[in-house]
């Protein structure tokens, strides 16, 4: 046992010494009593086993039709979608729901919303959704059709038993509500519902055949806005011979002249027109027009126009420009001629005027020499003229051993026939793969002028058949064709 401590000689005092051990031990007691269970959980936490992470799975993802395989460790849909960065919009859907709990071989399908604008009358609404059919979209936006009805899709008619067949995607979709007609012909009654744009349109779907002369309570071109009514009165119909045909008419006029100028005939000259134009028009009726006619005839005929060459000493040779276009002349003949009842009775010449004299065309063609370079075999050569033709060849055997040319020269390399018309006599020429040669010959008839003969001796003679270019050297001959003709093959 402790002792007590002995007394002061002033008992009733406290000793001071012994004052602040109790505040101390008080607050150690305090500070052991609070950390003992952070000790305790600090413990535990490191001797319990760690909780075992979840395996990793694979599953399907497709965004907006994009594909791809996601290998992942989240624990639903949700969390996969947050993992991977895939916001969604409004209207945009999920082939799951958020909660569902992710397995291996899961394909979670999200479908972007599209905006479709739907106009149904005077409403327009816009609608995110997934939905590709326009019967889908449109209950959707709480809306019914009827086949009455009329439904553009981005702009393209369409009627409602075509909405769940149409195949691409749309983002407009356009509703006019049908409305009833009513329809009064005379004496019978009848309703059409229809969305049609106007009154008349209206008639021509209800299978209402109007006639020129019928009066119609509403212009056809009204626009047909709500329920509407429209009342019809028939014109009295009859019967029209004339210009040799049969014409059916229809007015509401009081005589025979009246119905005839409501039906658009008009008698002019000596027509007439049986029963009289004061006769009464009655339903049935038919009439008779008489046509009497003398009309003056004329008929044209194309004077053709000429060609006109001109010398052009400034544009280069061989080139042609059209100085002034050739427009044909006009002749016109007239004839007196006399009709009865559309046929014709006959006619007489009533004289021809020149109505349009021929303008020629003027060509101008070039005089200009200019001379330039070719590369030949034996060096550059200068040539003033270069034509492409057909190239033959020929030999003294083939004509039967005769060697002379049309100018009493020998038929050897270098001698080359030719139109005279063409290439005049002893121009120096340059033939590529042949060699160089002198205008010499000439051969026989050819369709075309384009066309040279190329001279070989019997010890040397190669066959020639092909389109080929031929330059015409220097010196320039005296007498040139300047004007050569058209191309045309040989």
């Amino acid at each position: 046992m402790l002792s007590e401590p002995a007394l002061s000689p002033d008992a009733t005092q406290p000793n001071p010494a012994l004052r602040p051990a109790r505040p101390l031990r008080g607050w150690l007691l305090l500070s052991v009593a609070l950390s003992l269970p952070v000790t305790l959980l600090l413990l535990l936490t490191l001797t319990l086993p760690a909780a075992p992470s979840r395996p990793p799975v694979a599953v399907a993802l497709v965004v907006a039709g994009q594909p791809r395989q996601v290998l992942s460790q989240a624990a639903t849909v949700g969390d996969l979608l947050a993992e991977q960065g895939v916001l969604l919009a409004a209207g945009d859907t999920v082939s799951y729901p958020p909660q569902t709990a992710l397995a291996a071989g899961l394909s979670i399908v999200v479908e972007r919303a599209r905006l479709v604008t739907v106009r149904d009358g005077d409403r327009t609404q816009t609608l995110a959704t997934t939905a590709t059919s326009p019967y889908d979209i449109l209950r959707q936006a709480g809306l019914t059709v009827q086949p009455p009805d009329r439904i553009w899709i981005d702009g393209t008619l369409t009627g409602a038993e075509q909405l769940l067949l149409w195949a691409v995607p749309p983002l407009e979709i356009v509703v006019r509500r049908a409305v009833t007609v009513t329809i009064r012909d005379g004496a019978t009654t009848q309703e059409h519902h229809s969305a049609a744009d106007t009154v008349g349109e209206a008639l021509f779907e209800a299978g209402i055949t109007l006639y020129a002369a019928d009066h119609l309570s509403q212009p056809g071109g009204t626009p047909l806005t709500g329920p509407t009514t429209i009342t019809i009165t028939r014109a009295h119909p009859f019967m029209i011979e004339v210009d040799g045909g049969t014409l059916a008419g229809r007015s509401r006029a009081a005589t025979v002249g009246a119905a005839l100028a409501d039906s658009g005939i008009v008698l002019t000259g000596l027509d007439y027109v049986l029963p009289g134009e004061q006769t009464p028009l009655t339903p049935g009726l038919t009439l008779r027009v008489i046509r009497v006619t003398e009309a003056i005839v004329s008929e044209e005929e194309a004077i053709p126009y000429a060609t006109v060459y001109q010398a052009d000493p400034a544009r280069e040779l061989d080139t042609r420009a059209t100085v002034q276009a050739g427009q044909p002349g006009v002749r016109r003949y007239d004839s007196r001629v006399r009709y009865e009842d559309g046929q014709e009775i006959g006619r007489e010449p009533a004289g021809d005027t020149v109505v349009r004299p021929p303008v020629d065309e003027i060509i101008a063609y070039g005089t200009q020499i200019v001379l330039r370079t070719v590369d030949t075999p034996a060096g550059p050569r200068e040539y003033w003229r270069r034509l492409r033709v057909y190239a033959t060849s020929y030999h003294p055997r083939a004509l039967g051993g005769d060697d002379s040319t049309a100018l009493g020269l020998k038929l050897e390399k270098g001698m080359v026939a030719a139109d005279p018309r063409l290439i005049p006599w002893r121009t120096a020429v340059y033939v590529p793969d042949y060699g160089l040669g002198i205008i010499g010959d000439t051969g026989g008839a050819r369709r075309s002028r384009y066309w040279i003969d190329l001279g070989y001796s019997d010890a040397d003679y190669t066959s020639w058949h092909r389109y080929t270019e031929i330059y015409l050297l220097t010196p320039v001959p005296a007498d040139i064709p300047y004007l050569l003709p058209e191309w045309s093959p040989p």
